[in-house]
């Protein structure tokens, strides 16, 4: 692994343009790779990406991030160092808002012009084309007559169009943890600052794009014969072919029914099921008691009710839809975070089931099972890794003590060799005391017993496998700490031993026996 901080990837493969934000909380990490897997790119629609594999580091001490497996010999360049958030924000906002018309059932194209990531064109059913300008650096192109919107990115200037033009639009990106970045859009005037709101509140008219200005905006509602492709909540706002009528002077109830109805309205607008619920409950109370009956307010007041009866059904539609989505994903193992979140939030309303609320209940805990396997795994692989690790050093550390015993030892394996094959001849025992009067070697009566081990096998290098051992003769003379410096011997060498002092003892006799009449 390398350790670039490449914080934004892609899912799926190296061509994709599913942009993937990672998380630089642990827990956070832990939760996205359980909901997105391990399947991230350095994607070539990334500025500088070289379509190389992206490992997930999880870390405690510091930020989370991807970096590039090492493939072989595969030395191809990646610009993408320290890219940081701002790296895939074209892919981004291609995303949201590709969403987006889905949602109005809009087909489209999308295109990324280079340099890569400098902006984001869209191309709409109909000839519309729609710009995304990205780049702080690179001239707006106001004047580029194939162009239907323009939408300016963070940073970027109007260079004086927002007071020819009297706004601009514009948008930022939002982090959303562990769902990586989301697009805000607004509408800039000379002299404020835009009122940033989500795609949701941002219509396609004829004129071009513009932001809903709750709570008074008002907008068509969907025709009744048109079934949506996509399961989503339509936005219902008050139409234009029921206003309230205005008298003056008004009564104090008739005020107050106005009041309940144009809550209504906004509450359905900002899809807030609490408020609607609650301006329909006021709304029927004005209808019962007959309030406008005589003025046509009570005609108003029905078409009202009418509306928040039809965003009810749409919004139970749209549970509906979600649930199942939510259910066929987790069916599927895909990533269900963010479709889980939304089913949880519209089960929350009053005219949820009981049998809803269950599945999305179960759902949830099955999804923390999930996780909290998922992390299990995680740790474990950590601690076989750790272990494996340690394992590893250790042997290594040991290696270097042998070796550093193998220089200590070697000097003396040709004189004790000939020490022990002059005691074989002669049919007699031996010590380690014998051996260094013998030899001269004074340093091998303070040999450890580990280094007498080595030195032995060193002086047993040769034997044939049926011949006994030459250190038999130290063996058989001496004390349970020769006899065990023995056992390692025979050990390393592949020898069998007997398992007890005594039996050991009887073999090394016969050895010993062997030895003399072989006269080596």
């Amino acid at each position: 692994m390398d350790r670039r901080l490449i914080q934004t990837a892609v899912l799926g493969s190296p061509d994709s343009d599913d942009p993937a934000l990672c998380p630089e909380d642990a827990q956070e990490f832990d939760a996205y790779l359980a909901e997105h897997g391990d399947n991230f790119w350095c994607g070539t629609s990334l500025e500088g990406g070289c379509g190389r594999r992206l490992s997930p580091k999880r870390y405690t001490d510091r930020v989370c991030h991807f970096a590039h497996y090492r493939d072989g010999e595969d030395s191809r360049p990646c610009g993408r160092q320290v890219k940081g958030r701002d790296g895939a924000n074209h892919l981004f906002v291609k995303a949201d808002f590709a969403k987006w018309l889905a949602d109005h059932e809009i087909s489209a194209s999308f295109e990324y012009p280079e340099p890569t990531g400098s902006a984001v064109v869209m191309r709409l059913e109909g000839g519309r084309v729609i710009l995304v300008h990205l780049d702080k650096s690179r001239p707006v192109p106001w004047n580029d007559e194939a162009l239907w919107e323009i939408v300016l990115g963070p940073g970027v200037p109007a260079d004086g169009v927002l007071e020819r033009r009297g706004y601009v639009h514009r948008i930022r990106l939002e982090d959303q943890s562990g769902r990586g970045r989301s697009v805000r859009f607004g509408t800039q005037r000379p002299g404020a600052s835009p009122d940033w709101s989500g795609m949701d509140r941002v219509l396609i008219t004829d004129d071009g794009l513009a932001q809903v200005d709750p709570p008074a905006a008002v907008v068509p509602a969907p025709a009744a014969d048109r079934a949506p492709s996509v399961p989503v909540q339509r936005e219902l706002a008050p139409v234009a072919s029921a206003p309230v009528r205005q008298h003056t002077p008004a009564s104090r109830e008739r005020t107050a029914a106005q009041r309940a109805l144009s809550q209504l309205d906004s509450a359905c607008s900002g899809n807030d099921p609490q408020q609607v619920v609650a301006a329909m409950h006021a709304v029927r109370e004005f209808l019962a008691e007959g309030i406008g009956e005589d003025s046509g307010e009570a005609e108003a007041l029905q078409a009202g009710l009418d509306r928040g009866r039809q965003w009810q059904d749409q919004r139970a539609e749209h549970r509906r839809a979600i649930i199942e989505l939510v259910q066929k994903q987790f069916a599927d193992g895909k990533p269900v975070g963010s479709s889980l979140a939304r089913a949880e939030e519209l089960v929350r309303d009053d005219d949820a089931s009981p049998e809803q609320r269950a599945v999305v209940s179960d759902l949830r805990a099955r999804f923390q099972q999930r996780v909290d396997e998922w992390q299990q795994a995680q740790e474990e692989k950590a601690a076989r890794r750790a272990a494996d690790l340690e394992r590893a050093m250790r042997e290594r550390e040991d290696e270097e003590a042998r070796q550093v015993r193998m220089r200590k030892v070697r000097p003396f394996v040709s004189c004790v060799r000939g020490a022990l094959k002059k005691a074989a001849r002669d049919g007699s025992a031996s010590t380690w005391e014998d051996l260094k009067t013998r030899t001269g070697e004074n340093r091998l009566v303070s040999l450890s017993h580990q280094e007498r081990v080595d030195l032995l096998v060193l002086v047993e290098r040769g034997r044939k496998r049926g011949e006994p051992l030459l250190s038999t003769a130290l063996a058989v003379a001496g004390d349970h700490d020769a006899r065990q410096v023995y056992r390692d011997v025979a050990k390393q060498l592949g020898r069998p031993v007997p398992a007890t002092d005594e039996a050991l003892f009887a073999q090394l006799v016969g050895h010993r026996k062997e030895l003399y009449r072989q006269r080596s």
